[in-house]
């Protein structure tokens, strides 16, 4: 007894090296998925909020969010507090794998081994980082088996209520987890048939069981009962059972994905794994197929049924999910996995039979899929390049840029992420909320600051000049970094402070003065190249002056007209939007500044020689009226600004 508990002990601890040790720092970023429950934990740990269920970002159950929400009350809005909430569930999923199968495999040290596996496991080790809720998965599942084998042997009503809890705990946590339900029933079942003698005291405890879990799932089961659409929604979104099902075939090729994840091709998502890698390795692999040889020997007894049916069900999301193989939403299959590892060590240690060369194989076997685990961890995966892009270190550092910017000034972000959680958690909810953003691709929007200073938080990617261009629109303004050291010369992140007072320079190679509908008024553009092919993209490059806001979105037009088609039609090319790729709305544009928008005409390719003209200007989006042209000092006619005759080359 007491060395069984010494090797539990040590096992945990190595568990708790593998996911405590850095944990503020690797990975590294924070991901959207876990700022989004990190946004919900503040809510919750202020008092603001107590969700039944959380109806952002596609919908969540809301155990995490409840456990992360402890975490910040303790350590305060850092980014890694739903990591470290993750960490200690990982390490109770441990705990409970280790009595789990204790319970299934008394006296044969299943399992320690077993807890060591899961301890060691890159793919569970990799979630036990990771803060959302899958982790909450395989901990449920292994909490729920080894209190229910527990009550079976002793009878005890107490195992019996918390393998309910634990379950009722799991269906709150995560909705892949739903699947998981049928694993204690087979259990139950098993059991039933295997102790005849007992099946009183097992039809009472698994009533009890029963009760438990309905209890504590209650509140959520109202909540699904009286909004159906949110129990389905991630199935129909996610898996290939939605309204866009693929039959029979796609379901087979998922399966084959699945399991072939396990020891081929592993799951190619960043955030989940080493891209490829499969989940088990070489020794786990063949430990793990002596354990299901020693399982298929025994293939009567309630534990093969047992760990057979959370096989089964373990890796059902990922058979029916469209990103197969995926580690995510199988994670709750991981416990067994260890177990049928720790099962294979414990067989091959007692056919050892004492033998000290074929233990100490045996023993290196073990040693060496840890020290594979370690390498790929905290070796290959963690100093990869791409690891900091899939946790979006980026949004972590424009947060901090965000901080740093003066207090009163105008704040701009030229880039648009499209789950902004992120940023959200970094910078303050009310901070961001603050925040102009746009996307740069093919326009720079240039404040003309009056009392308050503005600046931009931008990352500097070396072929994005958005930098370069604010740099020579105020050569006054100021450049700081606040990103993070980053391996393989990856972009800085900073802000680019511009003084209040400070007005844009903004080069064109023609001034134009135009004013369109009192809202917007053209200053200049330029137009490259000058002997445009067909087939080749023409490009115009505008600077307005915003007057005024609109009380309708509008929208600029970009015309290149000839002589009439056979249609009567004169328009060979055109371009509408609104400006910035439509992510700055006239309605909501800022007076006195500068847009200068580039546009490209892609010329079709049969276009004939000769002379066109270009022309631009506005019209109200829903109506489709143009904005007058007034007070200009070229030709314009039909409310639009001719901008000048282009000549088409011979292709």
């Amino acid at each position: 007894m007491k060395r069984s508990l010494l090797l539990s002990t040590a096992v945990l601890l190595l568990a708790a090296v593998f996911r405590l040790w850095q944990i503020s720092t690797l990975p590294p970023g924070l991901h959207s998925d876990e700022a989004f429950h990190l946004l919900n934990a503040q809510l919750i740990a202020s008092g603001r909020s107590f969700p039944v269920y959380i109806t952002g970002n596609n919908g969540n159950e809301p155990l995490f969010a409840y456990l992360s929400a402890i975490t910040l009350l303790i350590l305060g809005p850092v980014t890694w507090a739903g990591r470290l909430t993750s960490a200690f569930v990982g390490l109770i999923g441990v705990a409970a794998t280790i009595r789990l199968g204790d319970e299934m495999f008394p006296r044969r040290g299943v399992g320690a081994l077993a807890g060591a596996a899961l301890a060691a496991l890159m793919w569970n080790v990799i979630f036990s980082r990771f803060g959302i809720q899958p982790i909450l998965a395989p901990t449920a599942a292994a909490a729920t088996l080894a209190a229910l084998w527990r009550g079976a042997r002793t009878g005890s009503r107490w195992a019996f209520a918390l393998a309910g809890v634990s379950l009722g705990l799991g269906l709150a946590g995560y909705v892949a987890f739903r699947i998981f339900v049928f694993v204690p029933l087979v259990a139950g079942l098993a059991l039933l048939v295997a102790h005849p003698g007992r099946r009183r005291a097992l039809f009472t405890g698994g009533a009890l069981a029963a009760l438990c879990t309905l209890l504590v799932y209650s509140p959520l089961a109202v909540f699904f009962i009286q909004n159906p659409q949110w129990f389905f929604l991630r199935y129909s979104e996610t898996t290939l059972l939605g309204p866009d099902a693929s039959g029979l075939g796609a379901l087979l090729d998922s399966a084959n994905k699945t399991l072939g994840g396990l020891v081929l091709q592993g799951d190619p998502q960043w955030a989940h794994n080493l891209p490829g890698r499969p989940a088990l390795d070489v020794p786990q692999t063949a430990f793990g197929v002596l354990g299901v040889g020693v399982l298929a020997w025994r293939w009567r007894k309630p534990q093969a049924v047992t760990l057979l049916a959370w096989l089964v069900a373990g890796l059902a999301p990922s058979v029916l999910s469209k990103e197969a193989p995926h580690f995510g939403r199988a994670i709750a299959v991981t416990p067994v996995l260890a177990l049928l590892i720790g099962l294979g060590l414990s067989a091959a240690w007692h056919w050892a039979n004492g033998s000290r060369p074929w233990q100490a194989l045996i023993a290196a076997a073990g040693l060496l899929s840890l020290a594979l685990s370690m390498f790929a961890f905290f070796g290959a995966w963690a100093h990869s390049v791409e690891l900091w892009t899939a946790f979006e270190t980026e949004e972590v550092d424009l947060g901090r840029a965000m901080l740093a910017a003066p207090r009163g000034a105008r704040l701009i972000a030229p880039y648009a992420p499209p789950h902004p959680f992120t940023i959200e958690y970094v910078a303050g909810v009310s901070a961001y909320g603050g925040v102009e953003t746009f996307d740069a691709a093919d326009c720079m929007l240039l404040p003309t600051p009056a009392s308050e200073p503005a600046a931009f938080a931008l990352v500097n990617f070396p072929d994005t000049p958005v930098l370069s261009r604010l740099q020579a629109a105020y050569p006054a303004g100021a450049w700081n970094v606040y990103s993070v050291p980053k391996p393989g010369g990856q972009p800085y992140v900073g802000l680019f402070q511009i003084p209040a007072g400070l007005a844009p320079l903004a080069a064109v190679a023609v001034t134009r003065s135009a004013d369109f509908g009192g809202f917007a008024r053209l200053v200049g553009f330029t137009v490259t190249p000058n002997t445009p092919r067909p087939g080749r993209p023409l490009k115009l490059q505008a600077v307005w002056q915003v007057v005024q806001k609109t009380p309708t979105a509008d929208k600029n037009f970009v015309h290149l007209l000839g002589a009439p088609k056979a249609d009567g039609n004169v328009v060979y090319a055109q371009h509408d939007a609104q400006p910035c790729s439509d992510t700055i709305a006239t309605t909501d544009w800022t007076a006195g500044d500068l847009l200068v928008q580039d546009t490209t005409l892609d010329l079709p390719a049969d276009l004939p020689a000769g002379s066109y003209t270009l022309q631009t200007g506005w019209y109200d989006s829903p109506s489709g009226a143009r904005a007058p042209v007034t007070d200009d000092a070229g030709p314009h006619a039909n409310d639009a600004a001719q901008l000048q005759q282009v000549v088409i080359a011979q292709p």
